[in-house]
């Protein structure tokens, strides 16, 4: 039913109903599929193209090189010193990871699997849009280097949609990172394994043997070019919808082939992927607040099959320009300091390491620069702002200015040329009446939004946030755009001055993007390029005037710089909320601020937020989402405002009263604050009850 009602919508000639199956770079490849038998489709002949230095062999094969390879060995035995366990066992259990690792990657599963995701996304999406020029690159490339795929990582369907793309391009299906969780998914599970997933833990600490065995695993399959290697750059998924700081654990031995010589280069491929409609939307709002996540399990994807009845929109997949490690590593390290040591020794260098760091933040801001900005991203920026409620003409004057700067900053919008604005923005709200409606004076309004099933939350403040979270995920989708020009607008917002030193300026800058380096990505090194491009560009296109080497504050005060400050008042407010819940700790009775575990902390400093909400003293319910409050109190750490301690294994973290105080009252300098009542400081005096497991 929903598939034909897709193929309905699908086939309006209406240009103001339907994109065109060809867009600027991308084209549609669900057209086809609507057309013709799914079964012949996943039959199909694949004449795929192979690594030059590749040796066919099966997965099994992969696995008995692992077990032979020498730092696998040479791990059994230091294993071996270290528990004085038997060879024997030591082996077993080096093959037991082993086994639970490794996928089985096989024809007949895949072309099963085909079959199963054709329907599936038929079911979901209208569109699925590809650059078929980073299609025809990635094809050029593959039989002459190894390739590592990097998407973006917003939702669960970033992995099967790109296995989907490749399989339709005739490309060799890329083996996948995948966290242990889908592992336990009874046929999913297995499904995925045998479609090229393999099952890592999310942190193996200082177990030595899993890290020689990851490592080789990944390494012999680069080296080999049996697939593209696809990995998360960032670790996770991002339940925000912004984009997370870079993890470096896979990265790291993913190119360390190349850093010690094994292999002449690697081609590393950003992929950016947008979606009109979030899949796990209502979830992540949830999780936000501290409703933790259900299982993944078979039974829970069978009760969700609802979902195929619902429309999702489109989806842009832009795969960007493939990098070099040769080229890009070019004069920053040197190969030949790996040349006396064991090959199976890991070991980087600083500049190797620093390479790899720097490596994966351009990598994430790759992905971001490609991102496709929806309508309804623009519209949930403005709508963020209008709590009670907005005319729909008011709504597209505004989503139209909102466009117009976005556009100015380099964001590609997909906004159709040839429709009118209303008729697009009737069609997003169409596509998020879950979210909200239009009253019938035509003002645009959030709805309640009924939490998961599994949430079990019937507190008022709770649905209100979740409906308050589920919109601000497609507004944070375009905060990278926005939020380094936004760090001077603040700053030029909120002067008491009249004019307003560059120098002084590029110093509150440092201070805010220090503050927000934990929700926002920034390129270590690079604050001063990235300030006076910023600058460049507010005084090139919004208005800010500048007399020599200072800012005229009056003159510069304007719409832009007004928008840009509200767009992070909830991340600027929030952080100051937590910075005056962590003061207010009664110290202990050596007169040291009592340390407590960042679970606590985090949910404490929610609380006092939720009781400012109620008390009417804040209005961003966003600022009880725990990732916030998380990201704050990391980067106050970084800052020297917290500290850590580690008892019996677990992280305690504590105030530094005077550096904490000293930034607060500099957080207090850049928003405006609200006289907190002394009673809600207090929390063990009136405790508010948050319905939730936080």
């Amino acid at each position: 039913m929903a598939e034909q009602s897709r193929n309905a919508w699908i086939s309006k000639d209406d240009p103001k109903l339907v994109s065109a199956r060809q867009k600027d770079m991308f084209e549609d490849i669900l057209e086809d599929r609507r057309n013709s038998s799914d079964f012949r489709y996943s039959l199909k002949a694949r004449d795929v193209t192979v690594f030059k230095l590749n040796k066919a062999r099966a997965p099994a094969q992969i696995k008995e090189h692992v077990m032979k390879s020498d730092r696998v060995n040479f791990a059994i035995d230091q294993t071996c010193v270290d528990t004085k366990l038997p060879r024997e066992e030591v082996m077993a259990e080096a093959l037991s990871i082993l086994d639970e690792m490794a996928h089985n990657l096989r024809t007949g599963a895949v072309r099963g699997f085909a079959f199963f995701l054709i329907k599936v996304m038929k079911s979901l999406y209208r569109r699925i849009y590809v650059n078929v020029d980073g299609i025809q690159k990635i094809r050029g490339l593959i039989k002459e280097y190894p390739i590592l795929l990097m998407p973006s990582h917003r939702s669960y369907m970033d992995f099967l949609l790109m296995s989907y793309v490749f399989y339709n391009y005739d490309l060799p299906l890329p083996v996948i990172a995948a966290a242990m969780d889908f592992m336990g998914m009874k046929f999913f599970g297995w499904l995925l394994r045998n479609s090229g997933a393999f099952y890592i833990r999310r942190s193996f600490g200082d177990d030595h043997l899993y890290w020689a065995i990851f490592t080789e695993y990944v390494q012999c399959q680069i080296c080999n070019g049996d697939n593209p290697i696809e990995f998360y750059v960032e670790g996770t998924r991002s339940r925000t919808a912004k984009s997370y700081t870079p993890k470096f654990g896979m990265l790291s031995a993913a190119l360390e082939p190349y850093f010690k010589s094994h292999i002449p280069d690697i081609m590393v491929v950003p992929v950016s992927i947008s979606y009109d409609r979030i899949l796990e939307e209502s979830l992540y709002a949830y999780e936000l607040l501290g409703v933790p996540k259900p299982k993944e399990s078979t039974s829970g994807l069978l009760k969700a099959r609802n979902i195929l009845e619902e429309d999702f929109g489109n989806i842009h997949i832009f795969f960007g320009q493939p990098i070099s490690i040769r080229k890009y590593s070019e004069g920053l390290v040197d190969r030949s300091l790996h040349n006396l040591a064991p090959r199976y020794i890991a070991s980087l260098t600083n500049q190797e390491q620093d390479l790899i760091k720097k490596l994966g933040h351009h990598m994430v801001l790759t992905q971001q620069k490609h991102m496709v900005v929806s309508p309804w991203s623009l519209m949930a920026s403005v709508l963020m702002q209008s709590q009670g409620g907005v005319s729909l003409r008011q709504l597209g004057k505004e989503v139209e200015w909102v466009k117009r700067q976005a556009s100015n900053l380099g964001a590609y919008c997909d906004w159709p040329a040839s429709e009118s604005a209303e008729s697009v923005l009737r069609a997003n709200l169409k596509l998020h009446q879950n979210i909200v409606r239009v009253s019938q004076e035509d003002v645009v309004e959030l709805v309640r939004v009924a939490p998961p099933v599994h949430a079990k939350a019937t507190d008022a403040l709770m649905i209100t946030a979740g409906q308050h979270l589920m919109l601000s995920l497609y507004r944070n989708h375009i905060l990278h755009v926005f939020v380094r020009p936004a760090m001077i607008a603040i700053s030029v917002n909120t002067s008491n001055e009249e004019r307003l030193m560059i120098d002084d300026l590029f110093t509150k800058y440092v201070f805010l993007e220090r503050l927000l380096c934990k929700d926002f990505v920034f390129i270590p090194g690079n604050t001063r390029a990235d300030f006076d491009l910023a600058l460049l560009t507010l005084t090139h296109t919004c208005g800010v005037v500048m007399e020599g080497t200072e800012v005229i504050i009056a003159k510069s005060t304007n719409k832009h710089t007004t928008f840009y400050s509200q767009l992070f008042e909830p991340f600027l407010l929030g952080y100051w909320i937590l910075c005056q819940y962590l003061l207010s700790n009664h110290p202990n009775v050596a007169g040291k601020p009592l340390a407590k575990t960042q679970k606590n902390l985090v949910k404490e400093a929610q609380m006092l937020t939720a009781r400012l909400l109620q008390e009417g003293v804040v209005r961003h319910y966003e600022m009880l989402s725990l990732d916030m409050m998380s990201n704050g109190l990391h980067a106050l750490f970084a800052m020297g405002g917290v500290s850590k301690e580690r008892r019996d294994g677990v992280v305690y973290m504590y105030p530094n009263t005077r550096q904490l105080s000293t930034i607060t009252d500099q957080l207090a300098k850049f928003v405006d604050v609200p006289p907190l009542p002394a009673v809600s400081i207090n929390l063990h005096s009136k405790m508010i009850t948050v319905n939730a497991k936080l």
